[in-house]
């Protein structure tokens, strides 16, 4: 059987397991951590990272793994240490980093790679059962569900027939860093019998952080950087939303319209990691009520404090922001009263910010080709998160912005060539418009534009354990609407595979070419030394992609 397939169904048959019995405590599982199959999956998967080519404390990154040999030799040593037992956590890297758009730094954790792989198993071992517990209310870093998520909860819910007007917005204060380990082990105990697996887990939680050269112990939170922290966070916080839905989102109709009936309103949770909002359809002191009550239960039961500064009770007509976007109840006199939703002003601005520093003076001598391609994924990547919302005045209006920037890094790069010469060299003829670009060996780079994205309404639709789905491979991706790493240059040869990845799955119609499906794509070379060649390249989803010959030396290849 195919080793991709056999962990598929070895995933299917836990999610069953849990989804049918929601007490059981599975045992017997740290065998599974031992086969080779899930070893070498991890392996690929983390090797994929764009984390991977930092190292951790021991000093091997993606480019000690560049050869199959290398690989074999790290498979075969892990396998054997996690057999003998022997395998021990060791402490993350900590490293600092500029904030976006600000003069303070924030940790960065960078375990490392041996690290990174086993929890990746335990990822994958792990986030098929906890899929069948957690509720349709939580939406960040799970399988096949987005940041839209929430906001279509918001468009349902705000409006007249169930008048969910009060906005409680939940700020948990330092989450992730205030974990608390015991009660998050008693969590992982309640599902996970098999005590060796929880004490990796928990090993994994107190391995500490180096930096410096100095230890430091880490008595709560979760693990800075590792793979598995965003499902053992979701595990913790996923008590916020069981005792939200046994005291009131499990509520029945008839219960509901009593609590209405007596003023005191009901409550909508929608929670992204430990980002939440409670929307309420009562008082405002029904408002301050939950607040209250939620602020007592994260204090008593999971150790977190809620801040009472950052924690704001608005009413929908006000506005809020929330995820990245702005939310707000319009209600003009001559029109039918509805919910817009847009990029907020800091999104919007961190983009600006984000372009000023792409086309900074001290950049002209980026090839003009290179310089494009690296500006066209920032602008991608903002305007797809964007495609589901009103932002078409917003795309607008950045699409100026970002005209007058490239034209004033034109001049800069030709100084001497004045303004008229620079327009009828770059500002060239596409279609039936004019638009920035040049040429680029024989084919023309063009800026994109944001304006070119298509307002699509998310499609709404009830998501279950991704893992019981037969043609589905669960993943995720962290979303952003705007590239917060980007350090203002882009090798030319990654700005030519993104821009000849994203032509290859335009033309194949975001599809697998092999077997149709729409889940996970990647893109294949079909001859490995044939480069990014828009004839070279095939879209395959990963469960295709996997059975190709070449595999690991397109994984390896960008």
């Amino acid at each position: 059987m195919n080793q991709s397939n056999d962990i598929r169904l070895t995933q299917k048959s836990f999610a069953r397991k849990a989804q049918a019995e929601p007490e059981h405590r599975f045992q017997d599982l740290w065998h599974i951590l031992c086969r080779e199959d899930w070893i070498k999956t991890a392996l690929a998967r983390t090797l994929t990272n764009s984390g991977a080519k930092t190292a951790g404390i021991d000093g091997m990154s993606k480019k000690d793994l560049n050869t199959d040999a290398k690989q074999v030799a790290f498979i075969a040593s892990l396998q054997s240490e996690l057999k003998s037992g022997t395998f021990k956590p060791m402490p993350v890297r900590r490293t600092w980093i500029p904030k976006l758009g600000k003069s303070e730094k924030r940790p960065l954790g960078i375990p490392t790679v041996k690290d990174r792989v086993v929890q990746e198993m335990l990822r994958m071992l792990m986030e098929p059962i906890w899929e069948s517990d957690f509720l349709d209310c939580s939406h960040g870093f799970r399988p096949g569900r987005r940041t839209m998520d929430c906001i279509e909860t918001l468009y349902s819910r705000i409006q007249p027939r169930n008048k969910y007007y009060w906005v409680v917005e939940g700020d948990i204060r330092k989450c992730f860093d205030r974990i608390h380990h015991k009660k998050l082990v008693d969590l992982v105990s309640k599902r996970i019998a098999d005590k060796r697996v929880v004490r990796l887990i928990d090993a994994f939680l107190k391995a500490g952080v180096m930096e410096d050269g100095l230890f430091q112990e880490t008595p709560e939170g979760t693990p800075q950087g590792g793979i598995l922290s965003p499902l053992l966070a979701n595990i913790y916080l996923h008590e916020l939303d069981r005792w939200w839905w046994e005291k009131y989102g499990g509520l029945s109709q008839k219960e509901r319209s009593k609590r209405r009936q007596r003023n005191e309103g009901n409550f909508i949770l929608t929670r992204y990691a430990d980002d939440f909002i409670i929307l309420c359809n009562g008082t405002k002191e029904s408002a301050e009520k939950i607040k209250q009550e939620t602020k007592d239960f994260l204090l008593n039961e999971l150790h977190l404090e809620l801040s009472d500064e950052k924690t704001r009770i608005t009413h929908a007509t006000e506005g809020f922001d929330f995820l990245g976007f702005h939310v707000q109840r319009e209600e003009p006199k001559d029109n039918k009263p509805w919910l817009r939703v847009t990029p907020t002003h800091k999104s919007e601005q961190r983009l600006r910010d984000t372009i000023q520093r792409m086309t900074d003076r001290a950049l002209v001598w980026e090839p003009v080709p290179e310089k494009i391609n690296s500006i066209n994924r920032v602008l991608r990547g903002w305007g797809n998160y964007y495609k589901n919302v009103s932002s078409s005045l917003i795309r607008s209006k950045l699409d100026w912005y970002m005209s007058q920037r490239i034209l004033k890094w034109l001049g800069e790069r030709h100084k001497g060539m004045g303004k008229r010469v620079v327009l009828k060299k770059y500002y060239i003829r596409q279609g039936k418009r004019k638009n920035w670009g040049c040429k680029d060996g024989q084919e023309t780079v063009y800026l994109f534009m944001l304006r070119d994205i298509q307002h699509s309404n998310y499609p709404r639709k009830k998501r279950n354990n991704p893992y019981l789905e037969d043609n589905a491979i669960p993943n995720f991706e962290t979303e952003t609407p705007h590239i917060d790493t980007w350090d203002g240059t882009t090798s030319r040869r990654k700005a030519d595979w993104w821009e000849a990845r994203n032509q290859a799955q335009i033309r194949d119609n975001h599809r697998c070419t092999q077997c149709g499906s729409t889940e996970v794509l990647e893109v294949h070379h079909l001859k490995p030394s044939g480069g990014n060649r828009l004839d070279n390249l095939q879209t395959l989803c990963q469960r295709c992609h996997e059975q190709t010959l070449s595999y690991g030396i397109d994984r390896r290849q960008n």
